[in-house]
């Protein structure tokens, strides 16, 4: 039998060799990204009008360079903007130039697999009613099936197949036997979609002895590998969690490589520095590893048993509507797993995310055990001080009771059959139906939906945490990026409004301040139900909920609201 050719090769061989202008490139998370494909795409593309199609479940940090330079005339994505501390638009996804489609973490995923399956369609529960259905049938994408008998159209979306997908990988032989570790995001969905196959980019590549002894962790099958090229630290700024047993370091998210990347997309001269220091460079991997600066990349090794240390930058002062905001989702979490018996659930990014660690300590005290999830993979976070505030981050993939992927959470946990799932999300509008708006203001982009539509539209119930300030409540949202038909309670930093069910009048109770009753009349829109003359008043924040605040966030970084 013919020895199996070798696949190893630079990464920018690999690129001239199978790359080629107009394709549809996707960017996949595992969920590190190969950073050093999109690196390497530039340096090959650099001063070309390529007009690539780029897909990824999300545009943030280095994934901003690609339309930065021009290289791309369509993005096809979850999320775009910038995702650390919290979510915040980034405007270069304001561009005219730039074609962007919006998608559902979830649902692009299913299009994923079911382009990978040899399907056209796939079921749909998440899009409809929303404003991305409108869109993504205008593309094609979407489609409505009435049934006989049914009381609501069948929801359908377009199979997804690009012609490349890049992905980063802790190891692999030459041959192209892969090891990947959980959690693995959007799985091997979209490199299996890919028509002409995967360019790998690894750690290390290893003897092939060594992937033999860890078959379990071999996702992809190797004869859909174009090329296995080996860049260390390829996934950075994101982390990587290497499987356990192999002689390749992980390492943690670079917070303020996030931030770094953040003022790039903006900073024409920061830019044409990089251009110049990095992708004008012989080579690009080794320019860019001095870029970052050796004693930066050393320092994100984890150490066992200690914390990521916070970002460089000072921590900011907490105002204490931010502590008033994040304690009130908290008691209104306990109070709805009480009510509903939830088991599990699954919060958005940013202060959502606090609030569910501070309710799930809080219960766990009290013997109430709840498994707090995040949508890439992790199950029973661990919300306690040795877990990280920022929800991706690299210290709760490693401390999680389980990992699996996205198809798993959100497909099966948050919607699927006999859930139970108590859902937290944040949002930058709310109509008085409970739709929410998190991907465009007057015309103005914000960051799309993440997961947050397919949660919504599928979670037993859902809470939404936002501060009431003008034009957060609103009669008509600009954008439906989520259907409000689960959401049951909306938790601001002056009160809480309630209801019943999906048609009940809101009520407000639990009211922040003298004068939070004329700041919601100010505010809010809608008309509100008082089963008393007076709506109920918040207790306090009590010393074990302060204590608990400063435990889990000590620098006041993660309560802190983005700007």
């Amino acid at each position: 039998m013919n020895p199996a050719p070798s696949l190893a090769m630079p990464l920018g061989e690999a690129i001239r060799r199978h790359v080629v202008p107009g394709m549809h490139l996707h960017l996949a998370s595992t969920p590190s990204r190969s950073n050093a494909a999109i690196r390497e795409l530039a340096r090959a593309f650099l001063d070309r009008r390529p007009d690539f199609c780029l897909s990824s479940t999300g545009f943030h940090s280095m994934a901003h360079l690609l339309p930065r330079l021009g290289l791309a005339r369509r993005l096809i994505g979850c999320f775009f903007g910038d995702h650390f501390p919290a979510p915040r638009p980034n405007p270069l996804y304001a561009r005219q130039d730039l074609q962007i489609i919006q998608w559902p973490l979830w649902t692009l995923v299913a299009s994923l697999r079911a382009g990978a399956q040899g399907d056209t369609w796939v079921v749909n529960r998440s899009l409809r009613g929303t404003t991305m259905a409108r869109e993504l049938e205008a593309h094609g994408m979407y489609r409505e099936v009435a049934l006989p008998g049914a009381d609501a159209p069948l929801g359908l979306t377009a199979a997804i197949r690009p012609d490349i997908t890049f992905v980063h990988a802790a190891a692999a032989d030459e041959h192209g036997h892969v090891l990947m570790s959980a959690p693995l995001s959007e799985g091997p969905w979209s490199a299996l979609a890919a028509r002409r196959g995967v360019i790998v980019t690894v750690e290390r590549i290893v003897p092939t002895a060594l992937t033999r002894a860890h078959r379990a962790a071999i996702v992809l099958p190797p004869h859909r590998v174009l090329a296995v090229c080996e860049e260390p630290f390829g996934a950075h700024p994101q982390p990587l969690l290497a499987p356990a047993g192999l002689d390749v370091a992980s390492y943690r998210d670079d917070f303020d490589g996030y931030e770094h990347w953040r003022a790039l997309a903006t900073d024409d001269d920061a830019l044409a520095t990089f251009v110049d220091r990095v992708l004008r460079s012989p080579d690009g991997a080794a320019a860019y590893r001095a870029y970052v600066g050796a004693g930066q990349l050393s320092r994100l090794h984890p150490v066992p048993g200690a914390i990521a240390p916070p970002p460089s930058a000072p921590p900011p002062r907490v105002e204490p509507s931010v502590n008033h905001l994040i304690v009130a989702g908290a008691r209104q979490i306990v109070a709805r797993v009480r009510a509903i018996g939830a088991q599990v659930l699954i919060a958005g990014i940013g202060q959502a995310f606090f609030a569910a660690r501070l309710a799930q300590r809080q219960l766990a005290a009290a013997g109430v055990a709840l498994r707090v999830m995040v949508e890439t993979g992790l199950y029973d976070v661990d919300c306690g001080p040795g877990g990280h505030g920022y929800l991706l981050a690299y210290d709760n993939m490693a401390r999680a009771g389980r990992v699996s992927a996205i198809d798993d959470i959100l497909g099966v946990l948050v919607g699927g059959a006999d859930n139970r799932c108590l859902a937290v999300l944040g949002a930058a509008q709310i109509d008085r139906h409970g739709n929410l708006n998190s991907t465009r203001i007057a015309g103005k982009p914000l960051t799309g939906s993440g997961g947050a539509c397919d949660i919504a539209a599928t979670a037993a119930e859902v809470i939404v945490m936002t501060r009431l300030a003008p034009g957060r409540l609103v009669d008509e949202l600009d954008y439906v990026t989520s259907p409000g038909h689960g959401v049951r309670s909306i938790v601001t930093d002056r009160g809480v409004l309630t209801r019943g069910d999906a048609n009940a009048m809101w009520e407000l109770g639990g009211v922040i301040g003298d004068d939070a009753r004329a700041a919601f009349a100010r505010d809010c829109p809608w008309p509100l139900e008082l089963r008393d003359p007076e709506p109920t008043r918040a207790a306090p924040l009590t010393g074990d909920e302060a204590r608990l605040l400063d435990t889990l966030d000590p620098t006041g970084k993660h309560r802190h609201r983005a700007g």
